[in-house]
């Protein structure tokens, strides 16, 4: 019994039906859809603008404070390991001033102590550097000596004063204040006292206590920075044109001062915006209250937000206000940072300025659209035929590539361009497809499918990382198993080590028995080849383990794998005859990967890396230096490194036997045996069954007893294979 006859409508009848709905329709749909559009636009574009500006802003604040944090601890470390005496105020300050210069960002740097003494090093608006000394004297008062600085040049007196009145240090706010807390703190925004005792430049600082190689506190450090930094780099954020970015901070009493604002570098002095104002009190100046500031649009912005800015997220939040007669959109978030300041990014925009374009770009849409769909139905009755001729003739060549016929022809010649590109891929297809039948890796497969090229011989010099694994034991352990365990076994260890390799952007070359040979930069590189086969290998570390569980439970033995990687040129390509292609690399980068792998079973480890692997993931990934090797085929030996993990997932305790192995190869490789072998000693001691450090200490030992040659370069022949 039949079915219901379906009927079928040519292309052509298809088309024209369609074109006339879309004549119907189109303009209503365009003109609604234009002003969609619009809406959505001014939101969506104003809202990619600001978070854009937040976050160049966000990460330039950060970068200022990390720099100062990084200054302030290092001086602390500094002065607790006993490398700077605090009462050195030559040598202290003079690293003071080195820091100011080669930390552009900083613009201050000093130490006061519970004594009095105090010292630092300043860069005013000008860039110009000072260093001042201030010293207690036994009849109580103060002497005064203040410098100016000229790399390179000798100090030359500025100021020298007997009897100074300047506040000791330990008077000062923020001495107090980090005192107190026993930890290193960030001040609020204050003006500092700069060059002649001028309250010119507002700024913050990192202040930080300071304790001696005793553990007893010694003083009070800083590394500060003023704020006309941030607001010359806020002025370079556009936002329009009439568009701000502003820094708020908000103190520990709730109120509510900018800090950094566009016009306070505005280079028209006529134009510029001072961000002080005198302090309540009377005592010199400070920084600026929101609600004082010369700038309505900041006030603006602040009242949506209410009184209390506590609890403020990190996450960008979008406001609305109005000043001087326009819509602004706004957003703010807090500054996120753990222990930092308490500071706002605050971000406005005319919404005019995004809204006009946008709708001048609809109407256009729409006038575009109409005159598009009246040419359409114009030349939908005379393209149709064309079309549906075009359609026959490349459903025809499918199903000549169904039949397997893959012989080339000339694709089908269109001045359609979708109809051009089909035809095309058509016959990329049928290339790809005949490159199937000579090569097997999958990843090579895709990338000639992707170029339309057909495989051929021939090979490149490239610089590739190559990754040599090898299962240990598991030859004699196949002798004792049924096959269909064996076959289960290692291809369950394949798939999990293949898996891995795939992940980390390596393509699998070859499998050698149980070994694997894979390739990361050939025959695409994805960036950082060297960091993916490390990561690759230490995954594959974990793997292990998990099998090994598995299998322990299952009355097998464990299994140790071995791996050797190594990064350098290579000859990459296809090799073979040209009916059957091999795609692998060849060369000493190969020959070098797969000895490094052997020399795992002399020095009991499990993945070791070259020197040239090594630098390339130098940080991000932590090793140790295992010996210098002879290796067949080099005329010099390298330097061979056992891979410990990434840095980032290691505990202290390693990373800390890593850096003691370091240590101990440093002193083999000078010469100084007895101390090495007891470096490598205490290795032992740490971790007894550490094979590496047990041969270097007997190494140590017979050179102590019967040195190498005076031309000896640290080089074992022990890897020479």
């Amino acid at each position: 019994m039949q079915g219901p006859q379906i009927v079928r409508i040519s292309f052509r009848a298809t088309l024209l039906t369609l074109m006339l709905a879309v004549l119907l329709t189109a303009v209503a749909l365009l003109g609604t859809a234009a002003y969609l559009y619009a809406r959505f636009a001014v939101q969506d574009l104003g809202a990619q603008v600001l978070t854009q500006a937040s976050e160049r802003v966000e990460q330039h604040v950060q970068h200022a404070l990390d720099v100062a944090e990084d200054e302030a601890d290092t001086v602390g470390r500094l002065i607790t390991e006993g490398w700077i005496d605090p009462d050195d105020e030559k040598r202290l300050s003079t690293y003071f001033a080195a820091a100011l210069e080669a930390r552009p960002s900083l613009s201050y740097m000093s130490f006061g102590m519970p004594s009095g003494k105090y010292y630092h090093a300043f860069r005013d608006k000008n860039g110009d550097l000072s260093v001042l000394w201030l010293t207690p004297k036994d009849d109580g008062s103060r002497y005064l000596r203040e410098f100016t600085v000229v790399p390179g040049e000798t100090w030359s007196k500025l100021r020298d004063i007997p009897n100074s009145k300047r506040t000791p240090p330990y008077e000062r706010p923020y001495y107090l204040a980090a005192y107190k807390a026993e930890q290193p703190i960030w001040t609020e925004s204050y003006v500092f006292l700069g060059s002649g005792e001028a309250l010119d430049v507002p700024g913050v600082s990192r202040a930080v206590p300071a304790v001696g190689p005793d553990g007893e506190f010694v003083g009070v450090l800083t590394a500060d920075f003023d704020l006309y930094a941030l607001s010359r780099f806020l002025r370079d954020i556009k936002l329009g044109s009439a568009g701000i970015s502003f820094l708020l901070e908000v103190t520990n009493d709730g109120a509510r001062r900018v800090i950094a604002h566009p016009a306070a570098a505005d280079p028209n002095e006529a134009k510029r915006i001072d961000l002080t104002q005198p302090a309540p009190d009377g005592g010199g100046r400070v920084t600026i209250r929101a609600e004082d500031i010369a700038d309505p649009r900041v006030a603006n912005f602040l009242k949506p937000l209410g009184a209390d800015l506590t609890g403020v997220p990190a996450s960008l939040q979008d406001i609305t206000f109005e000043a001087d007669g326009r819509t602004y959109l706004g957003s703010y978030r807090h500054l996120g940072r753990e222990g930092g300041p308490n500071w706002i990014i605050g971000m406005a925009l005319p919404e005019d300025e995004i809204f006009g374009d946008v709708q001048r770009m609809a109407q256009l849409m729409v006038y575009l659209g109409l005159g598009g769909v009246l040419v359409a139905a114009a030349l939908s009755v005379l393209l149709s035929k064309r079309i549906a001729g075009y359609l026959r003739a490349i459903a025809d060549e499918t199903r000549r590539i169904g039949q397997f016929r893959l012989d080339p022809k000339p694709p089908v010649q269109s001045r359609i361009r979708e109809i051009s590109t089909l035809a095309t891929a058509v016959e990329e297809m049928k290339t790809g497809l005949r490159s199937f039948q000579k090569y097997v890796p999958a990843d090579l497969v895709r990338l000639l499918l992707e170029s339309g090229e057909e495989a051929k011989l021939g090979g490149a010099r490239t610089e590739i990382t190559v990754y040599f694994s090898d299962l240990e034991g598991f030859t004699s352990m196949s002798e004792t198993l049924p096959p269909d365990t064996l076959v289960e076994i290692l291809a369950r260890y394949l798939d999990e080590m293949t898996g891995q390799i795939l992940h980390h952007g390596g393509t699998v070359d070859k499998f050698i028995g149980d070994g694997i040979m894979a390739l990361w930069g050939a025959p695409r590189s994805h960036g950082r080849d060297a960091l993916g086969a490390c990561r690759a290998a230490l995954a594959n570390r974990g793997k292990l383990e998990s099998l090994c569980e598995v299998w322990a439970k299952e009355g097998f033995p464990p299994l140790r794998t071995r791996t050797g990687i190594h990064t350098g040129s290579a000859m990459v390509g296809n090799f073979g005859s040209p009916d059957r292609l091999d795609y692998t690399a060849i060369g000493d980068t190969v020959n070098v990967a797969s000895r490094l792998e052997g020399l795992n079973q002399i020095y009991g480890t499990d993945i070791l890396i070259s020197d040239v692997t090594r630098r390339a993931v130098d940080d991000v990934i932590v090793t140790r230096p295992i010996d210098k090797v002879a290796v067949k085929g080099r005329q010099e030996g390298i330097v061979i490194y056992a891979l410990i993990g990434e840095r980032a997932a290691l505990s202290e305790d390693e990373i800390a036997l890593a850096q003691a192995c370091t240590e101990a190869m440093d002193l083999y490789f000078s010469r100084e045996w007895e101390a090495a072998a007891a470096a490598f000693a205490a290795i032992l001691k740490q971790k007894p069954e550490d094979e590496p450090a047990r041969i270097m200490r007997a190494r140590c030992e017979a050179f102590a007893k019967s040195p190498p040659p005076a031309d000896w370069d640290g080089l074992s022949q022990t890897g020479k294979q």
